[in-house]
């Protein structure tokens, strides 16, 4: 997991500003006795996994003792509504996969751009987002970072949120946004 500054000529990507490399070199040039960056690699990559782990598993909220940013889970339900116009708001996720098939076999659902949506019925219309907490931060320009969860952490959410095996997803736990 890393804190990344949003840069703003880059507008959607958010690109890091620090990496392993980065954090090795300030470990070895801090440290008395330092191990190899190998070693170093991967004792901080089974530590961010753990951390994921726990906050998939457990709902724990993790707050790094430098940063004052709690990275956790958060849930929020996407309801349709009219707006002033009558006409109709829908702001669920969009199911890519779902709306390209349309798009191959119709042409004009192509041409109208009819896009399908996520329904998650499976988790009583939750959706739920990896998030980065930045209350009770008392210093200057904390809403330029931004956090962007990797590929394997996104993933490892839905897959447990997915799985029949083990207990519902405490949704009710979970604070809604």
């Amino acid at each position: 997991m890393m804190l990344m500054i949003n840069s703003p000529r880059t507008e959607g990507k958010i690109k890091r500003d620090y990496g392993m490399n980065d954090y090795y070199k300030f470990y070895k040039s801090a440290s008395k006795n330092p191990v190899d960056k190998t070693k170093f690699n991967k004792i901080i990559s089974e530590f961010n996994s753990k951390i994921v782990n726990l906050i998939i598993e457990e709902g724990l909220e993790y707050r790094p003792s430098l940063l004052h940013f709690n990275f956790c889970v958060r849930k929020i339900k996407y309801i349709p509504y009219l707006d002033d116009n009558n006409k109709l708001i829908n702001n669920s996720p969009i199911d890519w996969k779902s709306t390209k098939q349309l798009w191959d076999d119709s042409e004009e659902a192509k041409d109208k751009k009819v896009v399908l949506r996520f329904l998650n019925n499976h988790t009583s219309k939750y959706v739920y987002r990896i998030k980065v907490t930045k209350s009770g931060i008392k210093y200057k320009n904390k809403r330029l970072y931004r956090f962007k969860a990797c590929r394997s952490f996104k993933r490892s959410l839905a897959k447990r949120i997915k799985d029949e095996d083990k207990d519902p997803f405490n949704a009710h736990l979970l604070y809604q946004i």
